[in-house]
């Protein structure tokens, strides 16, 4: 009786421990999280990061759709589209992924589009 316990013990702990490697795993990878990324935003490039020069920044910033400058005052609540970690922001302009998502698959957190390479 006491051999069932001790077994079912070390399966649940092994588990566990399985569950906690593969979420850090899939949470820090890039291989992962960079083709999912492609998937489903695409692979075209950011507005704000990849800049036109000849023009005016106040031009750039009222014809940017992707990235407003003016948002509603409410507290809205908002989910990573790669990891699904939640978030809340002070106005109606959510991102669509987290800083550590964004960091990781090189996006705009605003608009999920690849920053230009550094």
């Amino acid at each position: 009786m006491k051999e069932r316990k001790h077994k079912k013990i070390k399966i649940a702990i092994i588990t566990i421990i399985t569950v906690i490697l593969l979420w850090v795993i899939y949470d820090f990878t890039p291989l992962i999280k960079v083709p999912l990324a492609n998937k489903i935003y695409g692979t075209s490039k950011c507005t704000l990061y990849n800049r036109d020069n000849t023009k005016s920044e106040l031009t750039i910033l009222l014809n940017d759709k992707e990235h407003p400058i003016i948002g509603g005052c409410a507290f809205t609540k908002w989910n990573c589209k790669l990891c699904y970690r939640g978030g809340e922001s002070s106005t109606t302009i959510i991102p669509k992924l987290c800083d550590r998502c964004a960091k990781i698959t090189n996006r705009c957190a605003q608009c999920a589009k690849l920053k230009e390479k550094e």
